[in-house]
């Protein structure tokens, strides 16, 4: 326990000394916008996906359609909109099978990409296991069928959480979600909402400090949430877990 905040504060100490050593002619710091190109509101779609749910008569199920990733609408603790329950795909992922959506900007545009926000909270609980686990980030110059070069690979916590998750700018016309696992279903994966935000480029060595410091605490949050998602698992497999049943005790053997 003692471990982790003297490691956190050391990790501050360090890059508070290397950043204000930084001349100011230092190169740009890029750090990520706060408009989320992926929203239908700003002309955000999905181009292309694996499966979206449907019902015993082949119909899509429209509280569990793809689109409603980018519909702005979030599950919030006991609150669901009643047309967006998130997205369902319609089989489980796998490496060998992954799921996957494509998403495109704003009449097709090319955008030079530095974060990624994902929401894996839908109108099923966590416990049982369907919300979006691992993810591979793919990105597209060309066309929605690709070529695609993979710029990130992310793991999604069990929580109702949005996590957020950067990686080096790098330019895109259509982002594409590759999950491979969930946290255990075998009927499906889930997932609430996605949001994507462009790279910015400062014009300072203090906005470099910043985005540092930013960067570093959001990394610190990922790493507290991880944490308390691996004791909550490990508490519940203590109170899941039965004990082993009593050896018995052979025949004319005296208890000891």
């Amino acid at each position: 326990m003692t471990k982790i905040p003297l490691l956190i504060g050391t990790l501050i100490t360090v890059l508070m000394i290397v950043s204000l050593t930084v001349p100011l002619y230092a190169s740009d710091a890029i750090t990520a916008g706060g408009t989320n190109l992926a929203a239908a509101e700003m002309g955000g779609r999905i181009v292309a996906f694996s499966s979206q749910a449907v019902d015993e008569n082949g119909k899509v199920m429209p509280e569990w359609q793809v689109t409603n990733l980018i519909d702005g609408k979030h599950v919030l603790g006991n609150y669901t909109p009643a047309d967006s329950y998130g997205w369902s795909s319609q089989h489980p992922p796998s490496e060998e099978n992954p799921e996957w959506v494509v998403i495109a900007f704003a009449n097709d545009q090319t955008r030079l990409l530095r974060r990624i926000v994902i929401d894996p909270t839908t109108d099923d609980p966590p416990f049982i296991g369907r919300w979006v686990r691992d993810v591979e980030l793919q990105v597209s110059t060309t066309t929605p069928e690709g070529p695609y070069k993979t710029v990130g690979r992310f793991l999604v916590v069990n929580k109702p959480i949005e996590q957020h998750f950067d990686f080096l700018p790098v330019e895109a016309r259509y982002v594409r979600l590759v999950i491979t696992s969930n946290h255990g279903s075998d009927k499906c994966v889930e997932m609430g909402e996605v949001e994507i935000y462009e790279a910015i480029v400062g014009d300072s060595a203090l906005d470099d400090v910043i985005v540092r410091l930013e960067n570093l605490l959001q990394e610190l949050k990922q790493l507290r949430d991880f944490k308390l998602y691996q004791q909550e698992q490990k508490t519940l497999e203590e109170v899941t877990t039965k004990p082993a049943p009593p050896a018995e005790e052979s025949e004319g053997q005296p208890k000891q």
